[in-house]
This record gives structure tokens, C-alpha cells and sequence, in this order.
């Protein structure tokens, strides 16, 4: 957490499993402040975000997704990996 500017980083290690290692290959480069640095793509963190909202049934996550999903996503991607991940009924509860 940078107090000055308010900016919040997530690090997470990537797991093995299939959709961890594509989910890596997808990532996007950006540019934060001058450092070059990668993000997951919007559609990814849709996916962890559903399964880490049915694990834990958190409202923040669920009121993510449901921002996310309002937006630009590629809808065939995450309707493909959902049944993989097994969070397509929480993918179709939050669809707007």
C-alpha cells in the first residue's frame, strides 16, 4: 500500500493448474508512476474473483464481479473456463 497515493497491490503467487498458468499468459503490461509492472486481464480476475466469492460468500466480491461483468469483458472466455472452475451458477446469478 502507497499511503501518498492511495495505490493498493495485490501479489499473488501463481498456482500450476491449468487456468493459473494461461491466466499468467494473458497477463497485461502497464505502466504505474514510470515502473512497468503486469495486471491480470479483466476477464481473469472475474474468474478468481467468482471463485474466491463461492469459497468465502463475500458480498465485497460479489459486488466486484457484478461491477466487472457491467463492463467491456469477453463474455466467451468466461463462459468458457466457468464450468472448468466450477463457478458457472454464481456466474449466472451475478449477470446483469
Amino acid at each position: 500500500m502507497h499511503f501518498e497515493s492511495g495505490l493498493k497491490v495485490d501479489l499473488i503467487v501463481r498456482k500450476s493448474s491449468e487456468f493459473r498458468q494461461i491466466e499468467f499468459a494473458r497477463r497485461k503490461a502497464v505502466t504505474f508512476g514510470g515502473i512497468r509492472t503486469w495486471i491480470v486481464s479483466c476477464e481473469d480476475l472475474i474468474l478468481s474473483k467468482l471463485a474466491w466469492a463461492l469459497d468465502s460468500n463475500s458480498e465485497l466480491q460479489r459486488r466486484d464481479i457484478k461491477q466487472l461483468l457491467a463492463g467491456a469483458v469477453d463474455l466467451h472466455y468466461i463462459r468458457q473456463w466457468a464450468p472448468k472452475l466450477g463457478v458457472t451458477s454464481l456466474l449466472i446469478e451475478l449477470m446483469p
